[in-house]
This record gives structure tokens, sequence and C-alpha cells, in this order.
């Protein structure tokens, strides 16, 4: 059964370990103080101090040094090194990973936050949204979502439609990111849950309608401004949320 128990942001333990069952989702707030973000910068490969580097405004470079500084932190405190020694590999659909481990990672950013979502031996996934008011939703959903979703989402009342869309959204980015396939997994093979209230999961998916059966999602409460959620390859999952503190 999907799990809709309500999940608690806490401080992380000293000692660190994502069990082979478990999820753990770490929540930061960005807008760090220029010496920290020096900091972070330090830890940062070549070709991420370079891609910073290419951002036209500031506050996206800084977002960027913050967010993926924070990722190396994270994945140190796993690995029990360094945050500038983790290396990473990409695969041919651009997904990034962590070569030589069996730790999992995927990270995500919206406006003053970034998700990083660890699992250990497992296909995992996440994404985080802004929501923003008066898109067109319905003219998005028609071209970016399933016929299901679109006909869910359009069965709604007005006032949960704005959610909804957000709801929808950031589940199918999570499912999509945590299968690392880029944009050869087509929008409408696959259908999330998306009405208010109702259980997070993956209803159905094709060809292999069996592939259904072998997610999990989570949906997260990041901030009342926010959508969010982490999609996990496995049943009976346990969830961790952790509020990114600085020890760096």
């Amino acid at each position: 059964m999907p799990n809709t128990k309500p999940y608690i942001w806490s401080a992380p333990p000293a000692a660190l370990d994502v069990q082979p069952h478990q999820v753990h989702v770490w929540r930061v707030r960005l807008g760090f103080r220029t010496e920290l973000l020096d900091q972070m910068q330090t830890s940062l490969s070549a070709e991420e101090r370079e891609r910073a580097g290419r951002f036209h405004f500031l506050a996206d470079r800084d977002r960027y040094i913050a967010s993926h500084g924070c990722l190396r932190d994270v994945l140190s405190r796993y690995l029990h090194c360094k945050p500038d020694q983790p290396l990473f590999s990409v695969n041919e659909y651009g997904k990034p990973a962590l070569q030589n481990q069996e730790l999992a990672f995927n990270l995500s950013h919206s406006g003053d936050f970034t998700l990083i979502a660890v699992a250990r031996g497992r296909q995992i996934g996440v994404d985080l949204e802004r929501v923003r008011q008066g898109i067109s939703s319905s003219v998005i959903a028609r071209q970016y979502f399933s016929k299901a979703e679109f006909e869910e989402l359009q069965a709604l009342p007005m006032r949960q439609r704005e959610t909804a869309f957000f709801t929808c959204w950031t589940r199918k980015e999570a499912y999509i990111k945590a299968r690392g396939l880029g944009l050869s997994l087509p929008l409408e093979s696959f259908d999330v849950s998306l009405t208010p209230n109702e259980p997070a999961i993956l209803r159905a998916t094709r060809p292999d309608p069996e592939e259904a059966a072998r997610w999990m999602f989570f949906p997260l409460k990041t901030d009342p401004h926010y959508e969010s959620a982490v999609a996990a390859e496995g049943k009976e999952l346990e969830l961790k949320l952790w509020d990114w503190n600085m020890t760096i």
C-alpha cells in the first residue's frame, strides 16, 4: 500500500548510513553568505567551476555553487571522504552517478531550495518546483501529461487544479529522473496520480504494465509554496528527511 504518513524534516545524525531499504532526502535552504559560497566553490571539480562561471546572472551562479557544493558535502558524509573527492560519471542521457559506488543520488533545485535524494543500490529521482500563479496549466498539461492524467486534471474543481498540476509535474519529473533515460522515455508512456489527498502512486506504465508495481512515490512537504516528490525503485521503503546543516 502507498505510504500516506506525514513526514518530518529533522537534523541529521553525526554518523550517517543509508540502509538498502531506505531513501534519504536532504532539504537545503539556499541564500548562503559569500564566505560559505567561496568555501563550497573550492570543493567543486574544474568542470563544475567552469559551468558555474557560464551563468549570466550572479544569483543563478550562486544557486548552482550552493546546490552542487551541498551535494558534495552530503555525499562525502556517506562516503567518509572530503567533499572534493567524490568522482562522477554521466550516462548517455546525461544523468550523473558516482563512480565505482552503489550509492545513488539525485538533485533538484527551484527558487530558494535544493533537494538531494540518496539511496543505496536502487534508482532514485527527486523533483522540486515552486508553485507559480497564473500559468496555463491546461495548455501545458495537454502537451506534456498523458491522456489519463490530463482527463483527471480537467475533472477536478478549478480551485484544486493548480496544486494538482504541480503535483503531477513533480511526480513525472521524479520518475523520469530516476529512470535516467532522459527524453527517450515518452511522457505519455506512464500515468501518475495527481488528485489532492489521494495516495501518490505510479498508476500505469507502457508498454510494460508490470513496471508500475516496482516503484514507490513519496510526496514531500518542502515548503508551503513548493511541490516536490521522490520516485524510488522498490517497495516497502523507509523515508528519512534531513535538514542540511553546515559542517564544511
